[in-house]
């Protein structure tokens, strides 16, 4: 079976791939949304290809979409992973982004065939976004670690070399795909707060892209993503203080911790609603006092 539909051969240069996929790879939505902020950051996007979702999803758990307004349905939207293609005129390189929700079924079918698909059109290097809950402050810097498909690739990006044995997710599956057909690939991981539960983590989206554009040498303006990381960050204090529970205690306890890679502690079935996009409003703290202090009750 071909998962890939091309709609259309697209007519980049030396592209290189960033792969997201929302899910179990995606705590605090950070890979989903930095996917979704470079396709933004551009003016003009082809979107080339895509995965046939009919034998890949289970689809109450990833309902397609319906848009309806006045009564009348005006299109249905169903979850698949989308190939959008990026010209940069002004640099020597295209990008290619594949993003969607991750499949239910088929991983290793699918997972050849989008490697497959990046050869066919070209491209010469694979950067995947991932996050992870890790045990660490949202005042700090942003953890970010590296897994290459080679140590060269992970010693080049400056990156933590991430150690971890366990369970993986469709970004492992497809790295070890394009190893296999010979694509160099680098996933970047970004540890996530504890705390935050489903809510978006700009800060961690944000040393996302800048990495991104560090490893490419394609800058991507950021300028948006440093006013809302300032903002989201006044919102995540005003909502620790109103928790009213001893958190700079629990803060402390959580700078002793050294591990690079803790790899994903949040429960699967608590996942967020992949199938809108992630809502960076920085106003009101409300829910997110709820989420710290389900945390803390059960932490305590």
């Amino acid at each position: 079976m071909k998962f890939v539909a091309m709609h259309h051969s697209p007519n980049l240069r030396r592209p290189v791939a960033i792969i997201a996929f929302g899910g179990w790879n995606d705590a605090c939505d950070v890979a989903s949304t930095s996917a979704e902020f470079i396709l933004n950051a551009h003016d003009s996007t082809d979107v080339f290809a895509h995965v046939e979702p009919d034998a890949l999803y289970d689809f109450q758990q990833h309902r397609p979409i319906a848009n309806i307004r006045d009564g009348v349905v005006k299109s249905l939207r169903w979850p698949t992973v989308t190939f959008t293609g990026i010209e940069r005129p002004k640099d020597d390189r295209d990008f290619v982004v594949v993003a969607g929700p991750e499949p239910n079924f088929h991983w290793k079918a699918v997972a050849s065939s989008i490697a497959e698909t990046l050869a066919e059109i070209g491209v010469e290097e694979v950067l995947f976004a991932g996050a992870y809950v890790g045990a660490v402050s949202h005042r700090d810097p942003v953890r970010l670690s590296g897994v290459g498909s080679d140590a060269v690739s992970v010693v080049r990006s400056g990156l933590d070399s991430a150690t971890y044995n366990g369970p993986t997710g469709m970004v492992g599956v497809v790295q070890e795909a394009c190893k296999e057909i010979g694509i160099r690939s680098l996933s970047m991981w970004a540890a996530t707060p504890p705390y935050l539960g489903g809510n978006p983590y700009p800060k961690a989206v944000l040393a996302m892209i800048e990495k991104i554009s560090d490893i490419t040498n394609l800058h991507i303006n950021t300028a948006e993503l440093i006013a809302l990381d300032a903002a989201y960050t006044q919102k995540v204090d005003t909502a620790l203080e109103e928790a009213g529970s001893d958190i700079a205690d629990f803060l402390e306890e959580l700078d002793t911790y050294d591990e690079p890679f803790l790899g994903r502690l949040l429960d699967p079935a608590k996942e967020p609603d992949l199938q809108t996009s992630p809502n960076l409003d920085p106003a009101g703290s409300e829910e997110l006092v709820d989420e710290i202090v389900k945390f803390l009750e059960g932490n305590g």
